[in-house]
Formats: structure tokens, C-alpha cells, sequence
């Protein structure tokens, strides 16, 4: 593998005209694929051209000129395009917020200033830029972009409709409560629990202001944005970023791609139908099931990039401000993520303070992190725990301990055993920090400080919901592009290039058998706990023979052949860190939509009711209903369905309560898994159904109070009273789904 060689513009040959528009191909085949794709699912070619525009015009154009007007200096137009558009993707929550409704105000500001005003209009002109990446480079990085847009539509997108026709459709809980979520966006801010009227909702929304600010500037619908349009495009853009940025940090063109390749292609290093659930994954799953686990990746990028141009001394005042500008973004993409970024920087302190070389740098920006962070916790967070709470190896549960005591020290030898398979499963993609990175520097120490934060945070925290996952994801990004510059200051000790490609072929040739390996071999279950993690184990024992096979026949090789020579340990190395492949096809292939587990049914009559509430409704009037539990499957009795306020985009005044603050909790503090059954307040929860069962004109009338102007009924929960007809309208009925009109109240 060899690295892209920069040539400063002041003695850069232009290419030739050929050369030059080649360098286009990749991205406008990216292009074409995520149109295609879109077109192929039966989008609407008008909502295409429309979020296109929307895209352009609305983020990337203004994200670009604001992001010119505050870094140092040029490096790469895909540097520009990429790190411009997460500006514009803030300054797009800024408009949101500033504006509500009116959003393209903000990008219409933006481009109106720059043209104005004499000193910003230079950057509307294209810059010299002295990096520019060649066209294998660009291939490669299109290439890892299409392979988890593959991942992405079979996974999820192909099974997943906007909104249900034709005959009932499952859809995942958690889509439909964070649907809601941008539902509530687009019509309130500040945000609120979507289904518990009033109560403010303390939440990274930032990935979901981004899915409101879009409906209202191109009046898309919102489920068509969510199960469609946004989800590719937030991928590609990901992926070129990790490329950017790992080029940036390392000052290696192809830790860039790689590092995109560990997050994007490769998966655990696991048997994937005998992986124990307590290794949680990082790509599979979590990138779709979650929005803001792709969104704060992409802000997480250019924020690692300026985070290393200051640990570096290379920067000014401007940014430092992208430091800053960045670490807020991060904070309302994912909560995870500048916490583990700013321990990082504390090691870097710590270790100046060890070697007796102390610098204000590091301190310096470690409390410009913190001042970001509390402002963080107080604003956006109000200080809310969100039910997380110290409980070591309870990620472990499903394996070790007990769920409602957790761990005690007599699992201590259990713990170790699988904490061992845990390692090999989840470290493989990781392998390359520990080669050839013999005298770390600041940066090296920074992203190790934040990965090691996010293991020992999954390790070491317990949360109702699992949720102490998103510790190791967050801190995923860092340890990628870590293991990635490991890879290629190996490949840099290959004298020749040939020699070098031939290894990643060789290499790559072993990781595609592994995969292979992987998805037909079975190893036989021991009954015992012990027996759960042995499969790991035995796929990790093939890895590493194979990988030292590997490496020992190129070595043999290159004493024959000189263009081998310095092959070996690259080659070991590279069939480790790829010998996850099978992760993601295996994924999709068999759990796409995580099959139906943790899933709640929705029909079309369910659907068309929510959205002819949204038809003839307003923000205003919230609606009251008796739909409080899933009602079917596995999770019948869970307080966690979300479709009426997901598809009507209206508050809820007492529907489910599973997902609400006080429900997390609740749940930690008697140390139990899941959302709560039972409803905190008995007494509200009883006056809003007898409105229901047994209306009469006060019961009515307290609705009112509570800004409830519509009813919405699911007779497959509970059939409403006949009198209920008397003192409402119904104004709308199909199957079981009813909705009344609430009468005006008398005038005084």
C-alpha cells in the first residue's frame, strides 16, 4: 500500500485534462449509485431532486464558505466539501432553532453575506490546494462508501416503507420513538418527550433537528426523509470524512481509506451465528438503528482534525475556534463523545507531566473541552443521568452475573475468560496501534487516551437500555484511524510499491478465506457458561495462524524476491485487521431489521389515522389516546409505541412511557433491565383513560385544560364508550382506529 506523495503548488505539474476529470469519476459514480438506489426503493424522483437541491444549496454551499472563512489554509477540495458540509449541518441547527419554520433563511443569510461583503467573497473562488488525491486513492474510498451502502439497503432500507400500505408492516421501536422525536422538532422547540405532552426531553437531537430542518425547507414528508433519503447520504458523507481526516491526522493519504475500511467493511472478529451479545457491534445494527450514531461519526471527524492540529502547535486562532465550534457539535450529536476526547487530552497532560516537558497546549484546550462540556450538561442535558449508574462487566450480564444484582467477585475468573474473547472479537480492527508507533506524540496519545476511555466507559457502566455501548462506539473513530496509521507507517518500510500491492492482495486474498471460514464453520456449544465465548476463541487461533502464515511465507519470499522484502509483518497485520469481513453480510443476510425482535406492529389504518391527524391538526392541539403498550409479540406488555406521534407529528398527551426520563430511572434505581411497566403517575394516567372509557363533560373538559383537542382511539386496546360519540365528534374511522374532535369550549 503506498501513500499519496504532496506536492506544495508553488512546483505542482497540472495534470492532464484526461487525468483531471477522472478524478470526478468516483464521486459522481456515488452519485448515480444513491440515486439509483433511492429511485430503485420507489422514491419519489421530485423528493430526489428536492433533498439534492436542498443539500446543495441549503448545507453544503454555505457549510463550504463558512468552513473556507475559518481554516488556516487550503489542504483538499474534498476536505473543503466534506468539513464544510459538517458546518453546514451546524449552522443548519442554528437556523433551526433561530428560525423554526422559516430554515432556509439561515443558508440564504450565509450566501447573501459572503457575496456582500468584499473580504468573504475570495472564497467563493476555487484555491490552489496542495493535496489532491489520486484517482486509485478515490476509487478506493467510492468503493468502501458503496459496500456500506450495500450494507444499508439490504440491512435496512429495503425492508423498511415509509409508511405501511398493503397489509401490516413491523417496524423496529426505536425508529418510530426517534422519528418522533424529529416529528416533535420540526413543530417545538425547545424539545419534549413526544408522548408525554409538556415534559422537556434532555437529548443529543442534533441528527434529528437535521431531519426536521430538511421537511420544513423542502416539504418532504418525514418518514420518506427517515427511511430513505437522509440514511445514504449520511453514509457517504461519513465515509469520505473518515478519509479526510485520517489522511489529516496521520499525514498519510491511506490511513484515510483504511480507517474508513476498519469502521465501514470490517466487523468483530467472530463466528457471526455464535458471537455472544455482550460484544455488541460498532457498524452492524448500530448505524442504522440509531441516527446519531452516524451523525456524531460524521461531526466526530473534522473534530478529531482540529483537536490534532492543536495538539500539534499548527494552530491559530481560527482553529482553535473549529476546535471549540466542533466540540459543541459533538455534544448534541452523541453525549459520548467529547467526554472520551477530552480524558484523551488528559493523558496527553498527564504524560507531559511525567516526562517533565509540560506545554500549555494540551491544558488549554483540555479546559476548553470542559467548558464546553458542563455548558453541555446544563443546557442541553439539564443535569439529567438518563439512568446511567457504575456497574462493572454488567455489559456482561447476558453471560455473567445476575441481571438484577449484577457482578460479584466470585465471576471474577468468568469475567476474565470472556473478557479475553472480548478483546479478540472487538480488538482485531485495532491490532495496528500496538506495531510500529514506538515514540508516541501528542496526537497518537490523544486518540488512544479517547478509545481506551470508550472500552473502559461499555466496561464499566450499566444503563437500563445497554446503552453503555455507545462508550466504545464513540470512542471507535479514534482507535480506527489510530490502527489504521499503525497499517500504513508499515506498508512505508515496503521498498517497492509492487511488492507492497502484491501483499495487500496476498493479504487480502486470507481475510476474504477467514470471512468464508467464518460464516460455514461451526464450532460445537459447550452447555456451560465457560462454553460461550470458545468459539471466539478457536476463530481468533485460525486468525492468528493464518496471519502468521501469512506473514511468514512473504518473509521467505522477500529474501528471494526483493520487491517482497518488508512484506511479511504488513501482510500479518493487514489479515488481522480485515479477518471481520463477514460481520456485515452476515448481518444483513440474516438479521436484516434486527428481524422482529423488539418491534411493534403498525397497520395502515393505524398510519393513515396518525397522518389525517397531522392533515388537520396543529402543533397546538396535542391528542389523547388509549394506545399505552405494544400490544402484540414478544413486547406486548412494554409502554413503547410510538406510531401516533411519529406519523401524526403531533404531542401525545399520555401515550407510551417507556423511553421517558422518569422511566430510566426508575428502572436504575431498582436495578432492572428494559423500560418500566407501570406508569409513575397512576392518578393521570387514570383521568386520561376514563376520558376514554367513561367520558363525561369534566373529564372532557380537563382534557382541554391540557391543550388536547383530538382522541385517537385503537379499538384492538380497548373499545372507547359509546357515550364518548355524544360529547365529541368523530370526525374520521377505519378498522379499529377511531379519532374524535373535541367540541370547542363554551364561550364565557
Amino acid at each position: 500500500m503506498a501513500t499519496a506523495t504532496i506536492v506544495p503548488d508553488r512546483v505542482a505539474t497540472p495534470l492532464p485534462p484526461r487525468r483531471r476529470r477522472s478524478a470526478w469519476a468516483p464521486a459522481l459514480t456515488l452519485a448515480l449509485a444513491v440515486t439509483g438506489l433511492l429511485l430503485a426503493l420507489g422514491t419519489s424522483p421530485l423528493d430526489v431532486a428536492r433533498y439534492a437541491a436542498y443539500l446543495g444549496l441549503g448545507v453544503v454551499l454555505p457549510g463550504t464558505l463558512l468552513y473556507r472563512s475559518l481554516r488556516s489554509r487550503p489542504h483538499s477540495l474534498l476536505e473543503d466539501v466534506a468539513f464544510g458540509t459538517v458546518v453546514g449541518l451546524l449552522a443548519e441547527t442554528v437556523a433551526l432553532v433561530a428560525f423554526r419554520g422559516l430554515v432556509w433563511i439561515g443558508p440564504l443569510l450565509v450566501i447573501a453575506v459572503f457575496l456582500a461583503v468584499p473580504r468573504l467573497r475570495r472564497h467563493w473562488r476555487m484555491p490552489r490546494y496542495p493535496e489532491r488525491p489520486s484517482v486509485v486513492w478515490s476509487w478506493t474510498v467510492a468503493g468502501i462508501a458503496l459496500f456500506f451502502l450495500g450494507y444499508l439497503t439490504v440491512a435496512f432500507l429495503a425492508v423498511n416503507v415509509p409508511v405501511p400500505v398493503g397489509g401490516p408492516r413491523q417496524y423496529m421501536i426505536d425508529q418510530l420513538n426517534l422519528l418522533a422525536v424529529a416529528a416533535d422538532l420540526k413543530h417545538h422547540f425547545p424539545l419534549a418527550v413526544p408522548e408525554q405532552g409538556d415534559r422537556p426531553l434532555r437529548y443529543h437531537w442534533f441528527a434529528y433537528g437535521h431531519l426536521a430542518a430538511g421537511s420544513l425547507s423542502t416539504g418532504i414528508d418525514l418518514p420518506v426523509l427517515w427511511f430513505r433519503l437522509d440514511l445514504p447520504v449520511l453514509a457517504v458523507l461519513t465515509v469520505g470524512l473518515f478519509a479526510v481526516t485520517g489522511w489529516r491526522v496521520t499525514r498519510h493519504a491511506w490511513a484515510g481509506p483504511v480507517a474508513a475500511a476498519l469502521m465501514f467493511v470490517v466487523g468483530e472478529a467472530v463466528l457471526p451465528a455464535q458471537a455472544p451479545a455482550f460484544f455488541g457491534t460498532i457498524t452492524a445494527y448500530y448505524t442504522w438503528s440509531s441516527r446519531s450514531i452516524l451523525y456524531a461519526a460524521a461531526l466526530t471527524m473534522p473534530f478529531i482534525a482540529a483537536a490534532a492540529a492543536v495538539l500539534r502547535r499548527e494552530a491559530d486562532r481560527r482553529t482553535w475556534l473549529l476546535a471549540v465550534l466542533f466540540a459543541a457539535g459533538t455534544t448534541g450529536a452523541k453525549s459520548t463523545v467529547l467526554p472520551l476526547a477530552g480524558v484523551g487530552v488528559a493523558l496527553v497532560c498527564a504524560v507531559h507531566l511525567l516526562r517533565r516537558r509540560p506545554s500549555w497546549t494540551p491544558w488549554l484546550l483540555g479546559g476548553a473541552f470542559a467548558v464546553v462540556e458542563v455548558f453541555a450538561v446544563a443546557v442541553l442535558y439539564g443535569f439529567e443521568g438518563q439512568g446511567l449508574s457504575w456497574g462493572p462487566f454488567t455489559i456482561m450480564l447476558d453471560f455473567v452475573g445476575d441481571q438484577h444484582t449484577g457482578t460479584t467477585p466470585a465471576d471474577l475468573p468468568l469475567i476474565v475468560w470472556g473478557l479475553g474473547a472480548y478483546a479478540i472479537a472487538m480488538g482485531a480492527r485495532l491490532a495496528g496501534i500496538v506495531f510500529p508507533l514506538r515514540r508516541w506524540g501528542d496526537v497518537e496519545l490523544f486518540l488512544a487516551g479517547a478509545l481506551a476511555t470508550g472500552v473502559v466507559g461499555s466496561l464499566t457502566v450499566w444503563h437500563v437500555s445497554w446503552s453503555q455501548h455507545f462508550f466504545i462506539i464513540a470512542g471507535w473513530p479514534f482507535g480506527a484511524i489510530l490502527s489504521a496509521w499503525g497499517l500504513v507507517l508499515l506498508a512505508d518500510r515496503i521498498p517497492d510499491r509492487a511488492g507492497a500491492r502484491a501483499a495487500v492482495a496476498v493479504a487480502l486474498s486470507a481475510a476474504a478465506a477467514l470471512a468464508v471460514f467464518a460464516v460455514t464453520a461451526s464450532v460445537p456449544r459447550v452447555p456451560a457458561r465457560w462454553g460461550v465465548p470458545l468459539p471466539t476463541y478457536v476463530f481468533g487461533g485460525v486468525v492468528l495462524l493464518t496471519a502468521l502464515a501469512v506473514g511468514a511465507g512473504l518473509t521467505l519470499a522477500g529474501r528471494r524476491r526483493a520487491a517482497l522484502r518488508g512484506t511479511g509483518a504488513f501482510a500479518a497485520l493487514t489479515v488481522v485487521l480485515f479477518a471481520g469481513g463477514a460481520r456485515l453480510p452476515h448481518d444483513a443476510a440474516t438479521s436484516a431489521n434486527l428481524g422482529v425482535r423488539y418491534h411493534v406492529r403498525v397497520t395502515p389504518e393505524q398510519a393513515a389515522g396518525a397522518r389525517w391527524l397531522r392533515d388537520h391538526s396543529t402543533p397546538a392541539e396535542y391528542v389523547a389516546t388509549n394506545v399505552h403498550r405494544v400490544g402484540g409479540g414478544e413486547q406486548a406488555r412494554q409502554s413503547l409505541a410510538y406510531w401516533i406521534s411519529a406519523y401524526s407529528e403531533r404531542r401525545v398527551l399520555l401515550g407510551s412511557w417507556g423511553y421517558s426520563p422518569e422511566s430510566a430511572e426508575m428502572q436504575s434505581a431498582r436495578h432492572r433491565l428494559g423500560p418500566s411497566l407501570v406508569y409513575w403517575n397512576p392518578d393521570r394516567l387514570a383521568a386520561n383513560d376514563a376520558a376514554i372509557y367513561a367520558p363525561t363533560p369534566e373529564r372532557l373538559e380537563w382534557l382541554r385544560s391540557q391543550k388536547v383537542g383530538w382522541i385517537l382511539v385503537d379499538r384492538a386496546q380497548g373499545t372507547e364508550s359509546p357515550r364518548l360519540a355524544d360529547l365529541a365528534d368523530l370526525v374520521w374511522q377505519r378498522g379499529p382506529v377511531a379519532i374524535y374532535r373535541l367540541h370547542p369550549p363554551p364561550p364565557r
